[in-house]
């Protein structure tokens, strides 16, 4: 494996949905070679939900980061950042408050999409019943006005809340597996992706090729499909291998793999992010 291509801005540890200390994460890291790692904890939100970053544990998480930032400095480069979510009106990657904890940088994601009969705001990406649920409570059903929503929301947060990193950006197909809820290749489907991706192309944000609906076998496939990331190599839409682990030796999973499949489509490089700035790494 190329070291280039050795860095992953996407993980998770037991301080919001995943497992193990941050400094295990930075362990591993070293153990696999990587020269850059990300933290990115899901950042908290202002309403119940266990797999985000409970508010009072967000300084432990920022100060634990920082000091392995600086206590490492000379064998990996650390970042510390945060995963955002897009909610209109509750919470955004352009934040203030999200923009006054200095980050390194941040990921953008789009995981809530409208609300469930009892108030409580609905994610794509639950459990199955979760799914079925929120179609019926949410959108009655109508499967293309759930994933037309979730893709405007996408679209709204690169053109106005630009994060570093999007975040799995097709995420809606997790439990779409063997076409259960829709085709990828329904005219709707691609013209809402296309919408998306003009936002993207017009955008500064980096577009992740994540590999976690594999390594932790939710999805079992890439975020992006890849025909989405063919689409991105014709706008010029720079991207990054990251694998959205959860425990700390997910690190580098599928990365091989994702690296053989982006050359495949015709990228010859990713974009990374360092204490510098952007950086080209040769695939």
């Amino acid at each position: 494996m190329k070291q280039s291509i050795l860095a992953n801005y996407h993980c998770h540890s037991r301080l919001d949905d995943g497992h193990g200390e941050l400094g295990d994460y930075v362990r591993a890291a070293l153990q696999k070679g990587l020269h850059t790692l990300g933290f990115s904890g899901h950042a908290p939100v202002p309403f119940d939900c266990d797999w985000t970053i409970p508010s009072p544990l967000l300084p432990e998480y920022l100060d634990t980061a920082r000091r392995l930032k600086n206590t490492y400095r000379d064998r990996i480069e650390l970042l510390v950042g945060l995963e955002v979510d897009y909610i209109p009106e509750i919470i955004t990657p352009a934040a203030a408050h999200i923009r006054a904890l200095n980050l390194d940088f941040t990921i953008g994601s789009v995981h809530f999409v409208g609300r469930l009969n009892g108030g409580e705001l609905w994610t794509v990406d639950g459990p199955p019943e979760e799914t079925e649920r929120g179609l019926a409570e949410t959108f009655r059903g109508d499967i293309r006005r759930a994933v037309e929503e979730y893709y405007s929301r996408m679209t709204a947060m690169v053109a106005t809340a630009a994060p570093d990193i999007i975040g799995h950006f097709d995420l809606i197909k997790k439990n779409n597996r063997d076409g259960k809820y829709f085709s990828e290749e329904a005219s709707w489907y691609r013209a809402a992706v296309s919408r998306a991706l003009d936002a993207v192309a017009a955008s500064p944000c980096i577009l992740e090729v994540n590999t976690g609906g594999i390594v932790r076998n939710t999805s079992g496939a890439l975020y992006p499909s890849e025909w989405i990331l063919a689409e991105c190599l014709k706008r010029n839409i720079p991207v990054m291998i990251n694998s959205d682990a959860h425990r700390p030796e997910q690190l580098d999973g599928y990365y091989v793999e994702a690296a053989r499949i982006l050359k495949g489509i015709g990228y010859r490089e990713l974009t990374q992010i360092g204490g510098e700035g952007r950086r080209r790494a040769a695939l």
